[in-house]
């Protein structure tokens, strides 16, 4: 599928929503702008792949854009995953708002995402990220692990909460 997007405006904030694959073909976000007197969301919950070409796009595109604020919601693992290979991928002033995190049940097989949410599971206490890990259980009860490396999956809340 390629690249969709949906634009909402509300209280001087621009929503863009993003659908389907960022890559090669994703032409939809030339020439998108935004009012530098607005904050600007990115809604990225139907993203649904990246590759290296989109990255670049993508990574151009952001950095082009003018807003007061910039925050991102419900970015997927797929999103996290660029975020922690590509030093500098968002702005700095860009605030990851909420992402979510990948559990698996060795019990039934069952995998899930979590989805964690700033000032909820994790926040900002003196310079450094707090993680509260939710118990999350699949459909028979039997508890779930994470499905990722703590080390390496949340490296990038230190720059972007």
């Amino acid at each position: 599928m390629s690249l969709q997007l949906s634009f909402s405006i509300a209280d001087k904030t621009t929503t863009i929503s993003l659908k389907g694959a960022l890559n090669e073909y994703s032409s939809a976000l030339n020439g998108v702008e935004v009012n530098p007197q607005f904050d600007l969301t990115l809604d990225l919950k139907d993203l649904t792949s990246i590759n290296s070409l989109g990255i670049r796009n993508f990574h151009s595109w952001i950095y082009s854009i003018e807003c007061q604020r910039l925050r991102l919601l419900h970015c997927p693992r797929v999103f996290v995953h660029q975020l922690n290979l590509v030093n500098g991928f968002l702005p700095p002033k860009a605030e990851i708002e909420s992402f979510f995190v990948p559990y698996f049940s060795e019990a039934s097989g069952e995998e899930t995402s979590v989805l964690f949410t700033k000032f909820l599971e994790y926040k900002a206490v003196n310079g450094k990220t707090k993680i509260s890990f939710p118990k999350v259980t699949d459909s028979q009860g039997n508890p779930m692990e994470l499905d990722v490396l703590k080390e390496v999956y949340f490296r990038f809340l230190d720059f972007y909460s």
